[in-house]
């Protein structure tokens, strides 16, 4: 008879602070296994009797003790789409007294319906943008996205309503830009400053043959966006390059961008407070809103520019690239790659049109150049 249920939603690392620490804990992979196993051996013994002489039944077994069962994520690909539908009915093959969890699909948790006064949800508290964080930013943009001065304007005019708590959705923001100019560090700079481990999806790896399943649910063994991002560990996510996936698949964030809610097939993510980035490659508004659709485009609270990094950028990157670079070698390297020598014999070469990342690729061939022509002199 079960004794307690908790219903747990958000990252596996906080669910482990919720379980017990002194009794002994059973996965449910550990006990489809053990079922199945069981399962196996009944049916060999139910062969075996009608080949033989037509013994009496056997007598029927003790169920398994479960003192506390538990469900991590990832687990519930593990047990059969029956036994999911029929959770319950799984379980009761066992004595279960303790039930944890983490982030049920949704037909799994609405079995548990007649049961709600006995369950215990419990919701992870994710960190949100605050004054003070914007404040660093103010503080600390320019030095760390090099040559985007109006986009910190136009950031820290966005996140203000965030920050102050006055908004009731997921802040929504749209990137448009070349490549290499600081869209994505901008995504990841926030993540930093609110102090979480930035949620990213590259759209451009999808294609439409494994999106759809992905944004819509599938088989409940299979990934979905919904799924990743109840496990999520921030209230930063980043779509990173969302121009990418065929428009057709542009309804299924109309909800999120809404009211902070991504429901699919098997389960039913809340996104709130948090700010999500999507990233693209337009070169302006205008052709952002062409080619998403007015639809998407209008649920967007602000759409934010980046420009090409013109030569005093490029060169304040060169700069930092190469301390940077030089930091990490080691003190027989500094001997033969210096800093300055470094930055002089790259200066010429810079270009814009690959951005920050083309700089740091200048600086990694240079550095490898130098080492190279040391060692094949000795």
């Amino acid at each position: 008879m079960l004794k307690k249920i908790v219903f747990f939603y958000g990252p596996k690392y906080n669910f482990k602070r919720h379980l017990p620490k002194n009794r002994a804990l059973t996965t449910i992979s550990e006990l489809a296994i053990y079922s199945d196993r069981k399962m196996r051996e009944h049916t060999f013994k139910i062969q075996s009797r009608r080949s033989s002489d037509g013994a009496a039944a056997e007598k029927q077994e003790e169920r398994l003790s479960v003192p506390c069962l538990v469900a991590y994520s990832e687990q519930y690909a593990s047990i059969s789409e029956s036994a999911l539908h029929s959770f319950l009915s799984f379980i009761d093959q066992f004595e279960v007294e303790s039930l944890y969890l983490q982030n049920p699909p949704a037909h799994l948790a609405e079995q548990f319906r007649n049961m709600h006064s006995r369950v215990r949800v419990i919701k992870y508290e994710y960190k949100t943008l605050d004054m003070d964080g914007l404040k660093r930013i103010n503080r600390e943009y320019p030095q760390v996205i090099i040559g985007q001065e109006e986009v910190k304007r136009r950031l820290l005019t966005a996140l203000y309503p965030l920050a102050a708590n006055k908004l009731a959705k997921p802040l929504v923001l749209l990137f448009y830009g070349p490549t290499g100019v600081g869209k994505s560090e901008t995504a990841r700079y926030i993540g930093d400053v609110v102090g979480q481990r930035l949620f990213r999806r590259q759209f451009s790896m999808f294609h439409s043959n494994e999106f759809a399943p992905y944004l819509f649910g599938g088989r409940h063994t299979g990934d979905s966006l919904a799924k990743d991002l109840m496990e999520r560990e921030s209230s930063v996510i980043l779509f990173d390059e969302f121009d990418k996936p065929n428009p057709l698949f542009h309804s299924a964030f109309y909800q999120l961008f809404d009211e902070g809610v991504y429901e699919d097939r098997n389960y039913r993510a809340e996104v709130k407070n948090a700010v999500i980035i999507c990233t693209t490659n337009y070169a302006s508004a205008n052709e952002a809103r062409e080619r998403l659709g007015a639809p998407l485009f209008a649920r967007f609270d602000a759409v934010i520019g980046f420009r090409p990094l013109d030569d005093g950028a490029l060169g304040d990157i060169l700069k930092r690239s190469c301390r940077e670079a030089v930091c990490k070698l080691s003190d027989g390297e500094r001997k033969i790659v210096s800093e300055e020598d470094l930055y002089r014999s790259l200066l010429p070469l810079l270009y814009g049109g690959d951005g920050v990342r083309g700089v740091k690729r200048l600086v990694r061939e240079k550095i490898s150049e130098m080492l190279l022509g040391d060692a094949l002199c000795r």
